[in-house]
């Protein structure tokens, strides 16, 4: 089976097992390794992921991972949180951050500029707004070439 149906395979009984304890799955990526492989799931809730978090999700994932018998070689399994710094993707991770500032940068500039930082207003299936300087932004989908949650210190 290969990395992507394995994924395919994984990701409804990982998302059930993580609704079940008030997660959200943000992503799941597999490694073939040497010895053992890697399977790597990341989850998030609004509060934010600690220790015991991901203890929970994989003590709960880990039992019926091994009664679906698809994860033929011997595996490390690791929960965690996608991290501050992973770049924004997805309509999903969109959502998730309304409301909290991010630096985009962009293929082209607008108004000559390439990077900006704002506030995630809202979303759609083209655009993300912002409002900088009190003036709404509609910044295409298509033109942002990276977009992260600023992380302040």
């Amino acid at each position: 089976m290969n990395k992507k149906e394995l994924k395919k395979e994984i990701y409804p009984l990982a998302e059930e097992v993580a609704e079940e304890l008030g997660y959200e799955i943000v992503d799941i990526e597999f490694q073939n390794g040497s010895k053992h492989d890697l399977l790597s799931i990341f989850i998030y809730k609004k509060e934010g992921i600690d220790l015991n978090d991901c203890t929970d999700m994989s003590r709960s994932l880990e039992k019926k991972l091994d009664n679906l018998e698809i994860l033929k070689n011997p595996y490390y399994l690791e929960i965690s949180s996608p991290g501050l710094d992973r770049p924004l993707k997805t309509k999903d991770d969109y959502r998730r951050n309304i409301g909290n500032e991010v630096d985009v940068k962009l293929y082209a500039p607008i108004d000559g500029k390439k990077e900006f930082s704002f506030v995630l207003d809202k979303y759609d299936d083209e655009n993300v707004y912002c409002t900088l300087d009190g003036k709404e932004f509609a910044i295409p989908i298509k033109s942002i070439s990276s977009m992260k949650q600023t992380i302040k210190f």
